[in-house]
């Protein structure tokens, strides 16, 4: 059985031959150790600062090769992948560096190191619009009537040509959120406002956001992707980002329209959420969803009852959680990796991998000895 047929039969909620094996994401540090050399893949800082100098082609190369060694060394069923910026790429307005760990734009806006996650940040407060103009609609259905430059997806070609009918391909980049909140500008906190002031006008994009979709969505059915991702956050700590019946009002009908789309070229529809989201689960499978990735249990979910209540409707793409890789030892792994595996395989419908993703400065040993797991004990009788 291949990696592809792998992914195709749990999804279908069969059981395959072992459990598959993949992440939505695995940040730069872990990489660097397996491959023994620096690589921009996950690398938001090293990538941020050579976008701004200019440095494309040297990212984009770095991409292609670190991805597949990486993908051949850990034997991956499912490879991850994503746009980059167009050939020729230019920052429009580079920031220089003004301190250590800050940079500033010729605009005034003020970039800092967060080493939380090892990337830049922009910390200026910015003002946005709460009202659309004709203007600003028409503006921005010109920009998605023209094709995206076919350079933004050569990591996408790459990876598919040379893996694509082997191993199941995963774009992560289907966008249910910026697409339609974009055009208003503003920071995250206006953003996060919108929803509550200005749905209606929020909705008035939704052409708009198909389109921007549908735009990625023709390439990739093209290119053997099985599987297209969004990775917006609805969930935090104590609950959904803002309340169930907004995101149940504003989001899940486009998303709907945009699984539509997706399934209707052939392709498996996912989600990506951390926190907790009891209350929107229901409506995720409503909008056509497939999958599931993350499953955040200290945010108070609960992968067992997920997989209960969901297990049919949803494939789960879980497996350890990504606190037990920070801060857990080799036996703590062991432990929860070995239980989970014990509910989540029956019956198919399950992915294996980290919650949320392999996080900047979690344990690699760790990450290696859940593989470890899975491979050994992950075997369908």
């Amino acid at each position: 059985m291949t990696s592809k047929e792998r992914v195709i039969k749990t999804i279908n909620h069969e059981e395959p031959d072992r459990v598959p094996v993949g992440e939505w994401g695995i940040d730069h540090d872990h990489i660097s150790r397996i491959l023994g050399r620096h690589t921009y893949w996950r690398n938001r800082k090293d990538t941020t600062i050579a976008l701004w100098e200019g440095r494309r082609d040297e990212v984009v190369e770095s991409l292609k090769r670190d991805c597949a060694e990486f993908i051949e060394k850990l034997d991956y069923d499912i490879i991850t992948v994503e746009m980059v910026p167009p050939k020729g790429y230019v920052h429009p307005d580079p920031p220089k560096q003004v301190a250590d760990g800050v940079w500033e734009d010729s605009r005034g806006n003020v970039y800092k190191y967060a080493a939380s996650n090892d990337s830049i940040v922009c910390v200026t407060h910015s003002e946005g619009k709460e009202e659309l103009t004709d203007e600003d609609i028409e503006k921005a259905m010109k920009k998605v009537s023209t094709p995206i430059d076919e350079s933004q997806f050569e990591l996408v070609d790459y990876i598919c040509e040379r893996y694509g009918d082997e191993k199941a391909i995963l774009f992560r980049g289907i966008d249910i959120y910026g697409c339609l909140m974009g055009i208003f500008g503003g920071d995250e906190s206006h953003q996060l406002i919108l929803p509550l002031i200005a749905p209606d006008e929020i909705k008035k994009m939704y052409e708009y956001g198909l389109a921007a979709n549908k735009r990625k969505i023709d390439h990739l059915a093209k290119k053997n992707v099985l599987i297209a991702m969004q990775g917006k956050d609805f969930g935090m700590n104590t609950g959904t980002i803002m309340s169930p019946d907004t995101i149940r009002d504003i989001y899940m009908p486009f998303a709907k329209m945009v699984n539509d789309e997706i399934s209707k070229n052939g392709m498996y529809p996912f989600f990506h959420c951390c926190g907790k989201i009891w209350d929107i689960l229901d409506d995720m499978v409503a909008a056509g969803y497939k999958g599931y990735q993350s499953i955040q249990e200290s945010a108070g979910m609960d992968t067992r009852k997920v997989k209960e209540k969901y297990g049919k409707d949803l494939t789960l793409w879980t497996g350890v959680q990504c606190e037990t890789l920070v801060m857990g030892t080799m036996e703590d792994v062991e432990k929860e990796v070995t239980e989970n595996l014990k509910f989540l395989m029956p019956g198919g419908g399950f992915i294996f991998g980290s919650t949320n993703s392999v996080q900047y400065g979690a344990k690699t040993d760790n990450y290696l000895k859940a593989l470890e797991i899975v491979r050994e004990k992950g075997v369908y009788r």
